[in-house]
């Protein structure tokens, strides 16, 4: 019966985690990008920060079903299929870069710049594979300045997440 709690509990949170990242993907779409006409599709990538805080706290395995839960239903709201090919081969590929790096130490903020700059070489990949082009990976050295940038606004966001976060909360799932 104690298996049956734990395992009710993990699905609840995990699905919390899930729901936190799909408001602030909402959240996201409703802010403007000044900068769209410099760095079209540029976006913070606040959904980021669930899928780093899951990361670190609770490890692959977990986050992987949050990103790709968040992933399917985030496409949903999205729209166009392209999208879904999109987020998967960003998000797979960046969960799998900080993954890899977090394993090394590397600090959050690191680990974080590490998964946007891969998210967006992911999805510049797909972009080519979709429209039979390696020239869209000249766009890659302007989407790699912006992904510094966020890379480094969710890393601070998760770094002070964790601070406020009794961290054993989390071991304890």
């Amino acid at each position: 019966m104690q298996t049956k709690k734990i395992k009710t509990k993990k699905l609840t949170f995990l699905s919390l985690l899930v729901g936190y990242s799909l408001i602030l993907y909402i959240i996201e779409t409703y802010i403007p990008n000044p900068l769209i006409a410099i760095f079209p599709g540029a976006k913070l990538g606040l959904s980021n920060i669930v899928t780093l805080i899951a990361l670190l706290t609770l490890g692959f395995k977990e986050t992987l079903i949050v990103l790709s839960v968040r992933i399917l239903m985030s496409s949903i709201f999205a729209g166009p299929i392209s999208y879904l090919l999109f987020s998967i081969s960003g998000g797979y590929l960046s969960l799998v870069a900080m993954y890899f790096f977090s394993k090394f130490e590397f600090s959050t903020i690191s680990v974080s710049i590490i998964g946007a700059i891969s998210h967006n070489i992911g999805q510049v990949l797909m972009a080519s594979i979709i429209i039979l082009n390696m020239n869209m990976f000249s766009y890659l050295p302007f989407i790699l300045f912006t992904s510094i940038i966020t890379g480094v606004f969710v890393g601070f966001s998760v770094k002070f997440t964790l601070n406020k976060f009794n961290t054993t909360f989390f071991i304890n799932y």
